[in-house]
């Protein structure tokens, strides 16, 4: 299967206060990209993205933020995040070391086969346009 995902990147905090680091996977298999996301801990292993583009600085950035059951994904510039219509508005926060990230909790897919789900519609097309159809 073809994927339109460039790179995926990883960040990687250790617990002992080293410096963050990132891992990154050039043209990464689903397995690869599924194994990062499965991986999430919500500190160690907060972030996973991909990117369509070699550049790191590209406004299509598909972003996973957290782990643990809690995993919001949203578009690098925000024009598209995940939104469950029956959540809460009230703010949480992911990624508990570094700058952590908050949300309002409608924004949290708290099912790991949903956002994986969503994650390989990304995958697949590199375009958002489907992501809010996805069961």
């Amino acid at each position: 299967m073809s994927s339109a995902i460039h790179h995926l990147t990883a960040v990687c905090y250790q617990r002992d206060g080293r410096p963050s680091a990132t891992e990154e996977i050039l043209s990464p298999s689903w397995s690869s990209v599924a194994e990062a996301i499965r991986r999430m801990d919500d500190y160690c292993y907060p972030v996973v993205q991909l990117n369509r583009t070699e550049h790191d600085d590209d406004d299509a950035i598909f972003n996973v933020i957290g782990g643990l059951g809690s995993y919001a994904l949203f578009h690098q510039t925000g024009e598209w995040q995940y939104v469950d219509p029956d959540g809460s508005p009230d703010e949480v926060r992911l990624w508990q070391s570094g700058q952590g990230y908050f949300c309002a909790k409608r924004n949290i897919v708290t099912d790991i086969d949903k956002a994986l789900r969503i994650v390989r519609v990304f995958y697949e097309t590199g375009s958002y346009d489907d992501l809010d159809a996805v069961r």
